[in-house]
């Protein structure tokens, strides 16, 4: 699909890779355009593909855009794409905009990059065991090992693991721990999951863990919960 607004939406079904260039003014009306085309383009897409979007040309046009902006991130996510790489070109206008929208949603963690090449190489190397990560703004959660309990805050999310920032209690690399973590299994029901996971890194106040043994049942339970935080503001 192609406008005078320079909008392009393509699926590489070879590449199982699916390329957004975004309008060059992102109103509601061309977003909508956007989420029409990309409808009709993921479903000829496997599970698990990449995204690549091309922003570098894109200012959002005015705040009624961002709810469909946000309709497009949730069918994404809800159609289980795997990694996704943003082109900014230099990193000004579009990307300060973004950095804004990101600050009042929840929403995935990209790859940002300046050019279409850096976007292919990017995406050359092997698909990363983590998954596809969540910004999960201002949620506390609660670890325990060895009789010991500590608190801290989400940095990221994913079904795979998690990042942990201001832990109050702290580990070591390979200390096996329970987290518990809230999230919202449906829109406005915050329900905690308590999850076996292994440290893989420790930063200062910061720390990541694998979980461990989740059932495919969970893992589903966990993705449904990322397609809730993606549509909730902040409060």
């Amino acid at each position: 699909m192609t406008d005078k607004n320079n909008a392009k939406v393509t699926a590489d079904i070879k590449k199982n890779r699916l390329y957004i260039t975004a309008p060059s003014t992102a109103t509601k009306t061309e977003l909508q355009k956007v989420y029409t085309e990309v409808r009709f383009c993921v479903a000829d897409l496997q599970p698990g593909f990449d995204v690549v979007t091309d922003l570098s040309k894109c200012t959002i046009g005015h705040l009624n855009g961002i709810p469909t902006l946000r309709k497009i991130m949730k069918y994404l996510v809800i159609n289980k794409m795997g990694r996704v790489v943003r082109i900014v070109g230099d990193m000004s206008v579009s990307f300060k905009q973004l950095l804004a929208i990101a600050s009042k949603i929840q929403c995935y963690k990209p790859v940002y990059v300046n050019t279409h090449e850096e976007a292919e190489e990017e995406l050359s190397y092997p698909i990363k065991p983590n998954g596809l990560r969540f910004e999960i703004n201002k949620r506390q959660v609660e670890y325990s090992t060895n009789q010991r309990i500590g608190t801290g805050y989400l940095v990221d999310f994913s079904i795979s693991g998690c990042a942990v920032q201001e832990s109050t209690t702290p580990l070591s690399d390979d200390t096996e721990v329970s987290v518990t973590i809230p999230l919202h299994q449906e829109q406005d029901n915050l329900t905690s999951f308590t999850i076996p996971a292994k440290v893989v890194w420790v930063r200062g106040d910061r720390f990541a863990v694998q979980f461990l043994d989740l059932s495919d049942e969970m893992k589903a339970e966990l993705h449904t919960c990322l397609v809730n935080e993606v549509q909730r503001d902040i409060a």
